[in-house]
C-alpha cells in the first residue's frame, strides 16, 4: 500500500510542477522560458517514475528489484541536490528536508523489500 501511495504522491507533484511551473517550487523564484520548459518537460519524467511505483506496489517481492532501482534513481536524485548546494548554496530548509527523505527512504525500502524476499511464511519457499 506505501509504495502506491508513494507513487501517487510523486504523479501528484509532478502534475502541479507541469501544470502550473514555477510557482509550485517552494523558494524557487523567477526561471526563464528555458528552465520553465525544462522543468515541466523533466516532470512528465517525474509522473512516470510515480506510474512505476504504483505498477510495482501491485507485486511488491516479484518486482523487488525493480523496486530497488526506482530507489537508486531516488538516492541519486538527492545526490545531485548535494551537488546544487554545494555548487550553488543551500536550498530552503524544505528541500534540506527532503534531502534527508531522499537519502533515507531508498534506504528503507532496500531493507524492508530484503526482509520481504528472504523471509518465507512455515514451510513455503523463500520469494525472489
Amino acid at each position: 500500500m506505501w509504495l502506491a501511495v508513494f507513487g501517487v504522491l510523486m504523479i501528484g507533484i509532478a502534475l502541479a510542477h507541469f501544470l502550473f511551473g514555477q510557482v509550485t517550487y517552494i523558494g524557487g523564484g523567477e526561471v526563464n522560458a528555458t528552465m520553465d520548459s525544462d522543468l515541466r518537460f523533466l516532470n512528465v519524467l517525474f509522473v512516470a517514475y510515480g506510474a512505476a511505483f504504483v505498477w510495482a506496489s501491485r507485486d511488491v517481492v516479484g518486482r523487488a528489484r525493480e523496486i530497488n532501482v526506482l530507489g537508486l534513481l531516488f538516492f541519486v536524485g538527492a545526490i545531485g541536490r548535494v551537488l546544487a548546494w554545494i555548487l550553488s548554496g543551500a536550498p530552503t530548509p524544505f528541500y534540506v528536508a527532503m534531502l534527508i527523505v531522499e537519502f533515507v527512504i531508498p534506504v528503507v525500502h532496500y531493507f524492508a523489500l530484503r526482509m520481504l524476499t528472504t523471509s518465507s511464511p512455515a514451510g513455503a519457499p523463500a520469494s525472489g
